[in-house]
């Protein structure tokens, strides 16, 4: 009986030793809450503002003597380049939820939370929403999970909304 002992030992202990390594995952553990919107209001939500102070940049992207920044879940900065000693913030797009943007022959595409939206800049300050393709996108994923919490999913939260962005707790 003895000579059994000592090999279940070697056994046993290593597997002990491996399951309590292990921690468990709280589905809920994140450090961030979603901000919501209506669907309803997510056509209206892009528009047009005075430039502003930059507060998670993104994407960069270089059109003509502009150059388009993302503000992550917030917007896009426009930047005139045209001297490029001395560029200067001219406004910002507003545009809830986004996290990408690209431009071709004076139109801007962009994600608007779920949604892929194209904005005619060609008469820039003047912008115009040129189309809307509704679901596109799934919805952000807090930045610390690549999932979204069983608390905030469609099915627990306000009825009709969208993640437009996620706030630190």
């Amino acid at each position: 009986m003895k000579p059994l002992r000592l090999p279940v030992i070697l056994i046993v202990i290593p597997l002990l030793m491996l399951v309590w390594s292990f921690e468990p995952v709280d589905q809920n553990a994140s450090a961030y809450t979603p901000v919501l919107m209506k669907r309803t209001d997510l056509p209206a939500s892009v528009f047009f503002q005075q430039e502003r102070e930059f507060i998670n940049p993104g994407k960069i992207y270089l059109y003509g003597n502009f150059i388009f920044i993302a503000d992550l879940f917030k917007g896009i900065h426009v930047i005139d380049n045209s001297d490029p000693e001395n560029p200067w913030k001219t406004g910002f797009i507003h545009i809830p939820g986004v996290m990408d943007l690209a431009i071709k022959d004076h139109v801007l595409f962009a994600d608007n939370s779920i949604d892929l939206i194209s904005v005619d800049i060609s008469a820039y300050p003047q912008i115009t929403v040129l189309n809307r393709v509704e679901d596109v996108f799934p919805e952000a994923t807090p930045p610390d999970l690549d999932w979204i919490p069983w608390q905030f999913s469609k099915e627990n939260r306000p009825p009709n909304t969208v993640i437009v962005a996620w706030e630190r707790k």
